[in-house]
């Protein structure tokens, strides 16, 4: 069985590796295709030169008869310089060698062939060898003497040249390349497609491997929960009872027992408020009119801005407990210094609320970043956790979300995002508070 923690690095390097292969494969068939097309340019090259010089022993008639059945364009004999000696049809006055290499730079097994390029400038296809003349063109320009011999001085060809038209080879080839990128390309996003599949696939074990953890622990909780409450009630009682019979100089001892009491109450309540559906009784809550009086809770100065009266549709309880919650956490978000939080809102283009909590505070590590919302999670010392996973239940509940992301120039941004109400239209059991 696969370890979870090494799992995502088995498994994505095995993709990669089995698509590394059939790029490699694919890349493999895309050189030996044009291999292939190489040698059969040479070849059909080669014979083209054989079956036109072969003609001309008999008659220049018959080499243009064997030039148009071939495709050639024009066959000529040039000397060791490039220069043209003797032509039939078109070809070029000069060519230069130094492109087609020496007679030297031929391998052995090819001394008695030629070699055959594609000019992209021309779309031809470019055929020479390097050989000695063995028949002369009948083309009226060199003649012999009358006892049969050369006239001299002659500077002897020592280049036989052809060229044809190779728009077939070009297309050929670039249909090759064409589907060699695509297969490419296309194992790349196949690729990349079955490692979003993984990761999607990876994510929703996850996510369904934690919302198990949670109808868990929110049964352990509920259980736990209901246990706690009844012995709060009886020690309650008897502290009050404790508060009449014993003397003044305990008092220090039962507040100390009391404020623990509250601490517990509270925290139970917040575990059933976690437990409990979380959209409760939606109204129209004005966000200008709920900051201005939690702001006013805090003895730390909180900025407050909006760009006009907003208002959101909400549980008004659920609503105060959520941002309470976030001004809090903003304001204890540093222990040394004033963490200058500032709450803003904005709206957007698609009719969304966006709330603002900003701090200037420790900041959260990326390590606790991704389990800041888990249910009794907590940095704090005297924290329960249980405050911003509640934030969260209660924002989705209304189609919102909620995120925390580090601030430019230190400390943290809280953002709440929800759905803006149209106060001009009455909402169905919706009430305004």
């Amino acid at each position: 069985m696969i370890v979870d923690g090494k799992e995502p690095f088995i498994v994505i390097t095995s993709l990669a590796f089995a698509f590394i292969v059939l790029i490699a494969l694919v890349i493999f068939l895309t050189s030996a295709m044009l291999d292939r097309e190489e040698l059969k340019m040479q070849s059909e090259a080669e014979r083209a030169f054989n079956s036109v010089f072969l003609a001309l022993q008999d008659s220049t008639n018959k080499a243009l008869q064997a030039m148009q059945d071939e495709n050639v364009s024009g066959i000529g004999v040039y000397n060791s310089l490039g220069r043209k000696v003797l032509s039939l049809g078109n070809v070029p006055m000069t060519i230069p060698l130094d492109r087609f290499g020496s007679r030297e730079s031929l391998p052995k097994d090819r001394s008695n062939t030629g070699t055959a390029t594609f000019n992209k400038e021309t779309g031809m296809i470019e055929y020479i060898r390097f050989s000695r003349l063995t028949i002369m063109l009948d083309t009226g320009e060199l003649t012999l003497t009358e006892n049969g011999l050369l006239p001299s001085p002659l500077d002897f060809p020592d280049v036989l040249y052809l060229h044809f038209d190779g728009q077939n080879y070009h297309h050929r080839v670039t249909v090759i390349k064409i589907i060699g990128i695509i297969s490419t390309l296309t194992l790349v996003g196949l690729f990349l497609l079955v490692l979003s599949i993984y990761r999607n696939n990876r994510r929703y074990r996850e996510t369904i491997a934690k919302q198990e953890s949670l109808v868990n622990l929110g049964q352990a909780a509920r259980t736990l929960t209901h246990e706690i409450k009844n012995p709060l009630s009886a020690i309650t009682i008897q502290l009050a009872l404790l508060k009449k019979t014993l003397p003044g100089n305990h008092a220090e001892e039962l507040k100390l027992i009391e404020q623990e009491i509250k601490r517990l109450t509270q925290l139970t309540n917040k575990v059933s408020d976690f437990l409990r559906n979380p959209l409760g009784k939606p109204v129209v809550v004005d966000l200008n009119e709920l900051f201005t009086s939690l702001v006013m809770r805090f003895d730390k100065p909180i900025r407050f801005s909006s760009s006009s009266p907003q208002q959101i549709v909400i549980d008004a309880d659920r609503a105060r407990s959520v941002f309470e919650n976030l001004l809090k956490n903003a304001v204890e978000s540093s222990s040394t210094r004033d963490p200058q939080v500032e709450v803003r809102i904005t709206t957007d283009k698609r009719n969304f609320v966006h709330i603002y909590v900003m701090d200037r505070g420790d900041g959260i590590s990326v390590e606790d970043s991704k389990k800041i919302f888990d249910p009794f999670f907590t940095t704090k010392i005297h924290g329960s956790g249980i405050g911003l996973s509640i934030s969260q239940q209660f924002v989705k509940a209304r189609g919102g979300n909620i995120r925390l992301y580090p601030r430019d120039g230190g400390g943290t941004v809280a953002e709440v995002v929800l759905p803006k109400s149209i106060h001009t239209v009455k909402l169905m059991g919706v009430t305004k508070k």
